[in-house]
């Protein structure tokens, strides 16, 4: 699978981002018998990288500055509002479901509240209700 063109403005962000991402690819890839032969498009799927790097937002969140944060959350309701469906999919379902699975493990999601745009929230809030999860009162 190609990796889109705003991977790289993506995991630039956060060295933290960078590294989980570049470990999933070696996982996935496994042992490199031959660099040279080096399939670039040989990567996990996109919702299976997204969902790697929210899992790592929500866990790692202290190692994120305010406009790491804003920065990441920004550029994926972006992604979400104007890309298309393939890439807003993976958004949503790869990186907000991580996301909010590390809420549920104790990521302080309120605390960049405020920097998650209009369709993330939607997402969310629908990722809520479908899996019986009480939206709280800041999350409306």
């Amino acid at each position: 699978m190609a990796t889109p063109l705003w991977w790289e403005e993506l995991v630039g962000i956060s060295q933290a981002l960078a590294d989980a991402d570049r470990a999933a690819v070696e996982r996935w890839r496994g042992p490199v018998v031959d660099t040279a032969e080096e399939d670039e498009d040989d990567v996990p799927p996109l919702t299976v990288r997204l969902g790697t790097l929210g899992a790592v937002f929500g866990e790692q969140s202290a190692e994120f500055a305010p406009e790491q944060s804003r920065r990441v959350l920004r550029l994926l309701e972006r992604i979400l509002a104007e890309g298309g469906d393939e890439d807003g999919t993976a958004v949503a379902t790869g990186f907000f479901e991580a996301v909010l699975n590390a809420w549920d493990e104790g990521f302080d999601l309120r605390s960049v509240w405020t920097d998650v745009g209009p369709q993330s929230r939607a997402h969310c809030r629908a990722w809520n209700d479908f899996t019986g999860v009480r939206t709280p009162r800041w999350m409306r």
